[in-house]
Order: C-alpha cells, then sequence, then structure tokens
C-alpha cells in the first residue's frame, strides 16, 4: 500500500470513498516497483484471470494484493536433524527507487496469518518475524522489509522410519548372547543381517538429504547403532575363537589299545600261526612243557624256534594278535608253561611281572594261567583266557573347559553390559537433541 496524492478525490464528496479496479488498470498507475529481491522463481495466479487485486481510497492511498507462488532461500542448521529448525526469509523492497522517493514501513498489522495453524507435510510454522533496514548501495539507500519464517521439523516420520526399526535390531543383535557358544553360525547370521538392515536403512535415510560435510543427528545416532552391532560381531569372533580352541578336545573319554613293541627273544620263535580274515584271530600252536633238569629255566618260558625262515612273518602276526578287535588269543597261543613272560612280549613296556600293574593300566584282575596235561604225552598245556590278552587304556577324563567357561562368562557380560551402554547412550543422546537452546 502507498499514497499517490495525485489520486486524491475527497475533495469531490463522493459518495463512495473506495473504488474496486481492474487489475489492468494498474498498469496505468504509478507503482513503487517492489519486489521480493530474495526470491528464486515468483508467478501470479492467473487462474482464469490474474489475481491482483487493486482498491483506491479517497484520500490517495492504494491497496494492491497479489496472489503469488514464490519460493525463497532458507537457512538449514543439520546439525540436530531430524530435531532441527528452519528459517525462511522474504526480503521486500522497491528496486527502482530509493529512500529519497519511497521509504517503506510496516503496518501495525504486519503479516497475519490467513489460518490460525499452519502446518506442512515435513514442517510446522511456530512463529513469524517482522525486519525493517536499511541497506546502503552504490545509488543510495534502500529500505528492506524482511519476513522471517521460523519452521520447526515434524520428526515423527523419522522416528517411525529410523529410530524404531534400530531400537529393533539393536535388540535382536542381542539374542545371540543367548544362544550359547556353540551356535556360532546362527549368531553370525543375526550380527551380519542386523549390520546390513542398519546400513541399508541409513542410505535410505540420507539419501534425499543435503550433502552437508558435518555430522548430523541422525548420524550419530545409526553409526553408534551400528558400531554396537559390530561390537556384538568383535564379541562373536572373540567366543567363537575360544570355542573353536576347545572344539578338537572335548568329547567323552575313549578307550584305546595300547600298541606293544614286540620284544623277541633268542629262543623265542612262534611254531606255526593260522590268519582269520574276519575276526583277526590268530591261532598257534606252542611246545608242550616238558620236564628239565634244575638249573635250565630258561627253556621253561621260552616258545622254542621252529621255522627261522618265517620270523618276521611270525612277528607281524604277533602283532595282529596283540591289535585285533578284541584282544583274543586261543588257549596255547604261544605259551610254553609261564604265562608272564608271554604278557611281557604283548604288553611291551607296560607289561611288569606284578598283578598289580596289570590291574592298574586295565582296571581288571588277572586271570592266572590254567595249566592242562595231555593224558597221552603227560605234557602240560597252558592256556590263556581271552579277556585278559589285550592291554587296555583309557584315556584320561579331559580337564574343566576353561575357555568354553571363560566364553559363556563373556557372553553373560556382554548381555548385561551391551544393554546398558545403550541405555546411556539413550539418555546422553536424546537429552542432548532435544533440550531447547
Amino acid at each position: 500500500m502507498w499514497t499517490d496524492p495525485a489520486l486524491d478525490y475527497s475533495w469531490m464528496e463522493p459518495c463512495k470513498y473506495n473504488l474496486s479496479l481492474n487489475s489492468i488498470l494498474l498498469e496505468k498507475l504509478w507503482t513503487p516497483g517492489s519486489c521480493f529481491i530474495n526470491s528464486k522463481t515468483a508467478d501470479i495466479h492467473k487462474s482464469p484471470f490474474p489475481n491482483i487485486f487493486l482498491m483506491i481510497y479517497a484520500n490517495g492511498s492504494i491497496w494492491t494484493n497479489y496472489r503469488l507462488k514464490l519460493s525463497g532461500p532458507c537457512e538449514m542448521d543439520l546439525t540436530r536433524f531430524p530435531f532441527d529448525n528452519v528459517t525462511c526469509l522474504l526480503t521486500f523492497e522497491s528496486f527502482n527507487y530509493n529512500t529519497d522517493e519511497v521509504e517503506m514501513n510496516w503496518s501495525p498489522l504486519g503479516v497475519s496469518l490467513m489460518r490460525e495453524k499452519m502446518e506442512l507435510a515435513d514442517y510446522e510454522l511456530t512463529k513469524i518475524n517482522n525486519l525493517r533496514d536499511t541497506v546502503p548501495y552504490p545509488a543510495g539507500l534502500w529500505h528492506e522489509l524482511t519476513m522471517k519464517f521460523l519452521f520447526k521439523r515434524r520428526a515423527g516420520w523419522y522416528i517411525l522410519q529410523a529410530y524404531l526399526p534400530t531400537y529393533l535390531t539393536i535388540t535382536i543383535s542381542w539374542i545371540s548372547f543367548a544362544l550359547g557358544t556353540k551356535a556360532i553360525p546362527a549368531r553370525t547370521m543375526l550380527g551380519v543381517n542386523s549390520l546390513l538392515a542398519m546400513t541399508f536403512q541409513f542410505g535410505n535415510i540420507i539419501r534425499n538429504l543435503p550433502r552437508v560435510s558435518y555430522v548430523k543427528a541422525i548420524d550419530v545416532w545409526m553409526l553408534s547403532c551400528m558400531t554396537f552391532v559390530f561390537c556384538s560381531l568383535l564379541e562373536l569372533a572373540w567366543v567363537g575363537y575360544l570355542s573353536r580352541e576347545d572344539g578338537g578336545g572335548g568329547g567323552s573319554a575313549s578307550v584305546a589299545p595300547v600298541t606293544a613293541k614286540t620284544t623277541t627273544h633268542a629262543h623265542q620263535p612262534v611254531q606255526k600261526t593260522s590268519h582269520a580274515s574276519q575276526n583277526q584271530t590268530i591261532v598257534a600252536m606252542a611246545t608242550p612243557i616238558s620236564k628239565q633238569p634244575h638249573g635250565q629255566a630258561n627253556d621253561v618260558n621260552t616258545v622254542h624256534r621252529r621255522n627261522v625262515k618265517h620270523q618276521s612273518e611270525e612277528n607281524l602276526l604277533l602283532a595282529l594278535a596283540r591289535e585285533n578287535d578284541y584282544g583274543y588269543i586261543p588257549p596255547g597261543y604261544g605259551l610254553n608253561g609261564n604265562i608272564k613272560s608271554v604278557m611281557s612280549t604283548l604288553a611291551g613296556p607296560c607289561a611288569c611281572h606284578q598283578t598289580s600293574c596289570l590291574k592298574m593300566s586295565t582296571g581288571y584282575e588277572p586271570i592266572d594261567s590254567m595249566p592242562q596235561e595231555d593224558p597221552v604225552s603227560g605234557n602240560t598245556w597252558t592256556s590263556v583266557e581271552p579277556a585278559q590278552t589285550t592291554q587296555m587304556k583309557r584315556r584320561p577324563q579331559p580337564a574343566p573347559k576353561s575357555k568354553d567357561a571363560f566364553a559363556l562368562k563373556i557372553d553373560k557380560v556382554s548381555a548385561f553390559l551391551f544393554p546398558s551402554l545403550f541405555a546411556i547412550f539413550n539418555i546422553i543422546y536424546w537429552w542432548h537433541y532435544l533440550r531447547n537452546d
């Protein structure tokens, strides 16, 4: 609105003190040439005709009203995004006349809202400020009238699309602490999927944001949550390493036969052997025990050589007799009156001529040899019970799994530590970004 003394018609005492005219007549009147100097685009609505209001008062005042669509600059500090505020400025001044010809001031009403509460999809208009400045130019001084619009960003969409899903993702990554130290594949799947889901969410959110070089609030949130998931993967790697170290030594104690070394005496050949392929049973006939004169004890406890050519084959058969499935040696196999010498040969260094040694190695009491007499020749034969011919040694029970227990302790501590640290982070984060400056 401006005043043109040339249009004063109050002295005529008119019946109408204001005249509403067509916008075409505005082109024939003097105008101050005002415009929005900082707008990017400005268009007058023309549906179905130019939306320009023109009214002339009796004292020469002219009131014009334009229905415009324009876009102007906004100051955005995304440090607190999505809890930030946006400030938009529109500056109105005369483009052709300086302060010597046109002085511009705000009316007492200033800028009035068309509605009491104005909301946008992403913003809420909170306040409008009116500013008047005198700006020097090379051609003189100009008055600038600035409208300052304060918008508050509506963070509901970001809370639903970014914050709540990350809470669920973080909680899912903590489930791996309760799966145990042996469920490494399942825990790995949970951790990797959680990390990939957060990366996808983060990329989807920042895709439509300006590329700024400083850190935003949502960056702090997403990167911190990704750090929590990554730390849970590191904890999983630690637990998996400890479990892998203990994985080879676990299991129940197994029983393995002792491979005894064969010590062949100079007078200790085997007469004859026959080998069964299915049950690996070796049968041998020993030389009968004859009555020896006093002082010849060496011939009593030995097996006499019958065939020197097959000595290596006989030693192999003796080894097979010791390593068969059931440790079975038929009665009379390689015996000549004393079982202890033969047991020493079969068991190697583990066999001693005491029953306590055999008892400690196998856990069973030894059975004495049972001599048998041939009714025809009067020779004595000695038989050995099958259960006593094979030396069996039980592996000792494994020691307590200290690494596995340590891995379980790590899971228990992590199940308490991760939620606690995340709760502390939430308190600090929301207090810092939601407080009013």
